[in-house]
């Protein structure tokens, strides 16, 4: 528990101090390991070079002398029984005699501890009789002592560095970060901050842009539902009157209740379709949001046919010429169904107020094709017909081209408008 405590008092604290505690563990880590591990590690390879070392000079004992050097000292036991010692032995290991050290050595090579010091020795035969070779650990500890005297200072060095390059490049991405959540909190506030791309091109610079993007549809979106209100509340404002002043004149008998009825209800339509426009651009945002479109997918020779036949209760006069795939799989698209007929509705509903004799509509590669012979769209209108609130010369809400464009944008294609020798062709791939 008291770990996780502490964990969690880490994550509170911020990133400056967190980089200076995981500095500290780091140091802290790397000096154990270079005091007390590597050390450890190193001794086997120490003592196979003592074990050598001692194991050179046996054959050269002389018996009463010592040529070996201070660092050794031996016990001889010749064949008759006499034992000599080197001069250095009761320095080497005061206070205990050649015969309480003979006690001490059961195998041919070991070691064996006394006053807090390790002796090793080779005990072995040769012509002569026994011997014994002995040597303490203080080459050891002079070879780990200078081992770490070159390691320690070297390694200290490199940490330093090392951390105060990550502390260096840890500021600048703390820099960068800061600069993020101040243009993140901006897409909240509506404060402008000024978009600048940062110097390296990394993780973070993407995501600036991404924030970036994000604030400028954010923008787009905002604009788009302000004006969608702005003229949808003007929209609903006007048939809401008339209704209201027809209602008023029919009960004060200004106007006869049989034209009243009929202006009523042609405006009851009008508020209906405008509430219908409202339904549609509602669920094309939640479309959008909730991405529940991507494995949808409709088979729009049904959806054409379908609209084709509604729409020829409208113009008896028209004639509709419908080319589909034979393949039923290249007649599908990405998409829901109730959206697919919104926009096959919008357009031929569009196409309906302009043709005159004739509607084709062609599926073919992945292409919708829509075509009529009627009047041809302005050339200034072209780039904007699909805009909100652009109306035509017939035209109603202004919306319903731009819940199109917005509908099969969100799936994945895009619609455009051409004005051809005959009259008007529409294009969504």
């Amino acid at each position: 528990m008291k770990w996780k405590y502490r964990i969690k008092k880490v994550e509170n604290m911020s990133l400056n101090k967190q980089l200076v505690c995981v500095t500290l563990v780091a140091l802290l880590i790397c000096l154990v390991i270079l005091g007390v591990i590597l050390p450890r590690f190193l001794k086997p390879f120490y003592e196979l070079s003592i074990y050598a070392h001692l194991r050179q000079p046996s054959k050269y004992i002389e018996p009463g002398t010592n040529k070996m050097g201070e660092d050794i000292a031996f016990i001889i036991i010749t064949k008759s029984g006499a034992i000599y010692t080197s001069d250095n032995l009761n320095k080497m290991v005061p206070n205990l005699g050649y015969k309480e050290i003979l006690n001490l050595v059961s195998e041919s090579k070991g070691k064996f501890k006394h006053n807090n010091s390790t002796y090793y020795y080779l005990w072995g035969e040769n012509e002569g009789g026994k011997n014994l070779i002995l040597m303490d650990d203080s080459g050891i500890k002079s070879q780990e002592k200078s081992l770490l005297g070159i390691i320690l200072p070297t390694t200290i060095a490199t940490i330093t560095v090392t951390i105060a390059l990550l502390f260096a490049w840890s500021q600048y991405v703390l820099g960068k970060i800061k600069k993020l959540e101040k243009k993140t909190k901006s897409l909240i506030t509506g404060e402008k901050v000024e978009g600048r791309e940062f110097i390296i091109d990394d993780e973070l610079n993407e995501l600036n842009s991404t924030i970036e993007q994000v604030g400028h549809e954010l923008k787009e979106k905002d604009e788009y539902k302000n004006m969608m209100f702005q003229n949808l509340s003007h929209e609903l404002k006007t048939p809401i009157s008339v209704i209201q002043s027809y209602v008023e004149g029919a009960n004060d008998g200004v106007v006869g209740k049989e034209e009243a009825l009929k202006i009523i209800g042609e405006e009851t339509d009008t508020l209906s379709s405008q509430v219908k426009t409202i339904l549609q651009i509602n669920k094309i945002d939640y479309m959008k949001d909730s991405k529940k479109y991507i494995d949808s997918k409709t088979d729009l020779a049904k959806v054409i046919l379908d609209a084709v036949e509604r729409h020829k209760l409208i113009r008896s006069d028209i004639e509709f010429e419908v080319e589909l795939n034979q393949n039923k799989q290249s007649n599908e698209f990405t998409g829901t169904e109730d959206m697919w007929n919104s926009v096959i509705d919008n357009i031929l509903g569009n196409f309906v107020r302009y043709a005159n004799k004739i509607i084709k509509i062609t599926i073919q590669d992945k292409i919708i094709i829509f075509e009529n012979d009627g009047e041809k769209i302005k050339e200034e209108m072209l780039n904007k017909i699909f805009l909100p609130y652009v109306k035509g010369n017939n035209g109603q809400s202004g919306l319903g081209l731009s819940i199109v464009k917005k509908t099969v944008n969100i799936f994945g294609y895009d619609i455009t408008a051409l004005n051809t020798d005959d009259g008007v062709k529409f294009v969504i791939k």
